[in-house]
C-alpha cells in the first residue's frame, strides 16, 4: 500500500473499493491512467480469501459478457475456479403454470448461461490484480469535495488532499459523493426483505438455477459447487422477520416447503443474511468532474440478478469512452461526461423497468392477469426462437 503525500495529483480518484470501484480502478489503470483508490474500509487481498470450510452467503450471478470483460482485464485468472459453478439452465415457475418454463444454454448454442460465484472469491481476485499492477490505494474517509475549473479536490480525514481530473463515485447505495454533491434520487421501497443462505442439497442441481415467482415473493436456488445451492428469498419484510426468528430446523423446513423439495432434503450451512429491497435511481449520474457508477447511480430489485452486472456495465461504458480520448483531452470534461450519461441511460431504464415490472406482475391479485402470465410463459416454452432470444438476453 502506497502512502499519500500531503497532496496527490492523479488522473482519476475512485471513491469506494467494492467490486465496481476495484474493477474501475483496474480498467482505467490498464489504459495508462494514474488512478487513486480511496476507501475507509479497504483490506489486503489475503483477508478476502474464502475458506474451504465456509462459503460466503453473498453470491453473484455473472453474465457471459461480464466474465469475458473480467478475463480481458486479467482479473479472472485470480478467481478460484473450483468455487465457481456454471449455469447450464434456468427453471422458472409461477402458481398458475402446469409446467415450468425451462431455458437451457443449448437453446442459444451457448456452453453456459453465466456462472455463480461468491463475493469474497471475486473480491480476492480483484485485490490480487490491484496489487499486481500497483494501483495507489489509501485507507481514509473523504470529508469534502471542492470542484475547480480543471480538477476536483477531495479532502481526507488524514489531512491529505487528492487532486483529480475526474472523480468516480463507486461508494454504494448510501453514496457519500452523491449526497455531498446534493444529487437527489428517486426511491421506491418494495416492502420486502431478501434472506440469503447456502444449503447442501440431497439431489444434484445439475447447474440449474431455479426460481419460483409467488405473489410478492421470489425464491431462487442458485447452483454452487459441491452439491450446494445459494438461496435468495425475497418476501414481505414482516414474514422475513418471522422466518429469521425461527430455529434452524424450522427455517429449513419452510424453504423445503416453498421449493416443493425440488432438490430433496436441504441442510443449512454457514450464516444466514438479510437485507431490505429497494429501487433507487440518481437524478443525474454526472456532475462537474464526477461520474456515478454501480449502486451509487442505481439500485435494482435482485429478481433478475443483474445488479452487479449493471454496475460493471457502467464501468465498461465509461472505460470504452475514455479509451477513445487522446492524451491531450480532459477525462473530466463535462461534454465527455455527458457522453457517458447518454450511453448508460437506456440500459439503466430498461433494467429498473424490468425488475420493478416483474415484481408488480407476479404480485398481482387479478386472476385473469395471473392466468395470462402463466399462458405467456407456456407459449415461450413452445417457441424455440423466442427461448433462444430470452437465453441470449439473460446471459449476454
Amino acid at each position: 500500500m502506497i502512502t499519500l503525500t500531503d497532496t496527490t495529483e492523479t488522473d482519476v480518484a475512485i471513491v469506494g473499493a467494492g467490486l465496481v470501484g476495484l474493477t474501475a480502478a483496474i480498467a482505467l489503470a490498464k489504459q495508462g491512467r494514474h488512478v487513486t483508490l480511496i476507501d475507509s474500509h479497504a483490506k489486503p487481498a489475503h483477508t478476502w480469501l474464502p475458506t474451504i470450510q465456509q462459503w460466503d452467503a453473498r453470491i453473484y450471478a455473472l453474465t457471459e459478457e461480464t466474465i469475458a470483460w473480467l478475463t480481458s482485464l486479467g482479473i479472472w485468472q485470480y478467481v478460484d475456479i473450483a468455487r465457481v459453478e456454471p449455469i447450464q439452465s434456468m427453471t422458472l415457475r409461477e402458481p398458475s403454470q402446469s409446467a415450468p418454463l425451462i431455458l437451457k444454454s443449448e437453446d442459444a448454442y451457448l456452453p453456459q448461461m453465466g456462472c455463480i460465484l461468491e463475493s469474497a472469491n471475486l473480491m480476492h481476485a480483484c485485490y490480487q490484480m490491484l496489487e499486481a499492477i500497483d494501483i495507489q490505494l489509501t485507507v481514509a474517509s473523504p470529508v469534502s469535495i471542492i470542484q475547480h475549473a480543471y480538477f476536483a479536490e477531495i479532502k481526507l480525514d488524514t489531512q491529505e488532499n487528492v487532486h483529480a481530473k475526474l472523480i468516480v463515485a463507486a461508494d454504494g447505495v448510501q453514496s457519500w459523493v452523491r449526497q455531498t454533491l446534493q444529487i437527489g434520487v428517486t426511491f421506491k421501497s418494495f416492502h420486502q426483505t431478501a434472506i440469503v443462505a447456502n444449503f447442501n442439497v440431497e439431489h444434484a442441481h445439475e447447474g440449474d438455477a431455479q426460481q419460483w415467482f409467488l405473489p410478492h415473493e421470489t425464491l431462487a436456488l442458485l447452483p454452487l459447487p459441491s452439491q450446494m445451492v445459494s438461496m435468495v428469498w425475497a418476501l414481505s419484510t414482516e414474514r422475513a422477520q418471522a422466518m429469521l426468528g425461527m430455529s434452524e430446523d424450522m427455517f429449513t423446513q419452510e424453504v423445503e416447503a416453498a421449493c416443493h423439495q425440488a432438490l430433496g432434503q436441504l441442510t443449512l450451512c454457514g450464516e444466514t443474511m438479510s437485507f431490505s429491497l429497494n429501487q433507487q435511481t440518481a437524478h443525474s449520474i454526472i456532475a462537474e468532474r464526477v461520474v456515478l457508477v454501480g449502486d451509487a447511480a442505481h439500485q435494482v430489485h435482485p429478481m433478475a440478478g443483474q445488479g452487479v452486472n449493471l454496475g460493471f456495465r457502467d464501468v465498461m461504458a465509461l472505460t470504452q469512452l475514455t479509451a477513445k480520448l487522446s492524451v491531450l483531452q480532459d477525462v473530466g470534461d463535462f461534454h465527455f461526461l455527458r457522453q457517458y450519461a447518454r450511453a448508460r441511460k437506456l440500459d439503466v431504464v430498461k433494467m429498473t423497468t424490468l425488475t420493478s415490472g416483474l415484481d408488480a406482475l407476479f404480485s398481482t391479485s387479478y386472476p385473469w392477469l395471473q392466468h395470462l402470465t402463466g399462458w405467456g410463459m407456456q407459449q415461450i416454452n413452445r417457441t424455440v426462437w423466442l427461448k433462444k432470444q430470452l437465453v441470449q438476453t439473460a446471459t449476454l
